[in-house]
């Protein structure tokens, strides 16, 4: 939390602004917008079954879950799913869809943009903030995919047989 402006060094407290309690400095006009980060993750149908990734950073260090990150300043939301899954699986995709925007709840303040998109190029190799890259069909996914929604993505693209949910 906040003990002082950013951009005056005088204290901030907290005041009711657009009807929420923010903070916001005492002195200048600094109002602390406590904003959601956008995230990216990615669905990338392979040889039957979803590309994950095994998580070598954490949260969930070893865990698998879907390919993404969080958004640069001034990215295109889909360009940003397209580089996080060069870096972390070494493939080349192209975004065919958006599948939704869920924020996870629970204190985290992230709304995740999940991508359906196709393989396009490159050799799948682990990169940036994973340690393995595989393909899992249905049958064989991991008991250790990390993140609610990641699960629940999951499980709606096999529960509609390999189709978009």
């Amino acid at each position: 939390m906040l003990k002082c402006c950013p951009l005056c060094a005088n204290s901030v407290r907290l005041l009711a602004i657009g009807g929420r309690d923010r903070i916001a400095c005492t002195s200048c006009e600094f109002v602390h917008w406590d904003n959601p980060k956008p995230v990216t993750a990615t669905l990338i149908p392979m040889d039957g079954g979803l590309v994950l990734v095994r998580r070598n950073v954490e949260p969930f260090v070893d865990d698998w879950c879907l390919p993404g990150g969080f958004i640069e300043a001034r990215e295109c939301p889909e360009e940003a799913a397209m580089r996080e899954v060069l870096e972390e699986t070494g493939l080349e995709v192209q975004v065919k869809s958006i599948l939704g925007a869920h924020s996870p709840g629970r204190g985290i303040n992230v709304i995740i943009l999940f991508y359906l998109a196709e393989f396009v190029g490159g050799t799948m190799k682990p990169g940036d903030d994973a340690s393995e890259v595989r393909v899992f069909k249905e049958r064989d996914l991991p008991k250790n995919v990390c993140f609610d929604l990641h699960r629940k993505m999951i499980r709606k693209y096999f529960e509609g047989n390999g189709r978009a949910p």
